[in-house]
């Protein structure tokens, strides 16, 4: 028992021993983290300093201080939440990738559909109204028909061809007909129909060229003008200038035969001296020159070198007659 007028000690805090981390602390409470106080014995009677602190001290002087807790894991604000889509005109639906779709307002969905039907209907009327003046009205109609190379065939014989597609629109007018009629007309060899926009038919016409005439058959008076292909382009009263005129007894068939047939082998430049082929029988064709000359042919063959040598024999002096019936033996006379 302390004598009388002093005070007890106090009692002195001894600091705890460094323990490992997480250890639990000797005389704490389990579960709370906290150090209970630990009073140690008394070392001795000591009278306390008047003015000292009237608490438990430690020994060293150095409060314990008590276990640091564990720190509970960090939340982010409310306020920071991530915002959403907003949504317009009913709930926000999310699109196959997971990403949020604000769905289309209605009245702007309407609007863009009742645009895209106007456009629509716009564009089919330009178009209906293009295809009606290009097909039906008169803006684009045929007025005119222009010939080139009708020289035997005759312009009108060519528009007449073509008349019944005037005041068509120029898209509707049948080239395919015009030209078929424009065909069927004795001199035309061929032609070519073309659309001109200025309201305009383009019609270009080649003629066939004759290349003999024989007398008309039956007796008939005139002649028949040939090609070079021995087809027949028409009737006429006499052979063209140019043209040579075949004089065989039609009661020779193989005499016209082989007198034709040199006629349409002659050489463009010896062809416009003949005035006349003659023929007594298949071999023995002979050409009339205009100046005069005659050329004994034979028979048919050999021609282009028969007209060769014949080209060079027909100037010398004092030649009246040239036989090229043997084109490599030929002969001259007086």
């Amino acid at each position: 028992m302390s004598p009388a007028g002093r005070r007890p000690p106090a009692p002195v805090r001894r600091p705890a021993t460094p323990r490992p981390q997480g250890a639990p602390q000797p005389g704490a409470q389990p579960g709370t983290g906290r150090q209970r106080e630990v009073r140690l014995p008394e070392t001795g009677p000591a009278a306390a300093p008047a003015g000292a602190p009237t608490g438990p001290v430690a020994r060293s002087g150095v409060r314990a201080e008590p276990e640091a807790r564990p720190e509970p894991e960090a939340r982010p604000p409310a306020d920071r939440e991530p915002s959403r889509p907003p949504v317009r005109g009913g709930r926000a639906g999310r699109s196959p990738g997971g990403a949020p779709a604000v769905e289309r307002d209605p009245a702007a969905r309407r609007r863009f559909l009742w645009r895209a039907v106007g456009v629509a209907a716009l564009v089919v009327a330009v178009l209906g109204l293009a295809a009606w003046a290009l097909l039906f009205s008169s803006l684009t109609a045929l007025r005119d028909v222009e010939v080139t190379g009708a020289d035997r065939t005759g312009v009108p014989a060519v528009q007449q061809a073509a008349a019944d597609q005037l005041g068509l629109p120029l898209l509707r007018v049948d080239t395919g007909a015009v030209t078929a009629r424009v065909e069927r007309l004795p001199w035309v060899a061929s032609v070519q129909v073309h659309r001109d926009p200025a309201h305009r038919l383009r019609v270009a016409v080649v003629e066939k060229t004759p290349v003999a005439a024989v007398p008309a058959p039956g007796g008939a008076p005139g002649v028949v003008l040939l090609d070079g292909g021995g087809r027949t382009i028409t009737t006429a009263d006499a052979a063209p200038q140019g043209v040579p005129l075949v004089q065989v007894d039609p009661s020779r068939p193989d005499a016209v035969r082989a007198a034709s047939a040199v006629a349409l082998a002659l050489p463009a430049s010896l062809r416009e001296q003949v005035s006349a082929v003659t023929a007594s029988g298949p071999d023995d064709v002979r050409l009339a020159l205009r100046d005069g000359q005659e050329v004994v042919w034979g028979s048919p063959g050999d021609d282009a070198l028969k007209a060769r040598v014949a080209a060079l024999l027909l100037p010398r002096d004092g030649v009246r007659r040239v036989d090229v019936s043997a084109p490599l033996a030929p002969a001259t006379s007086p």
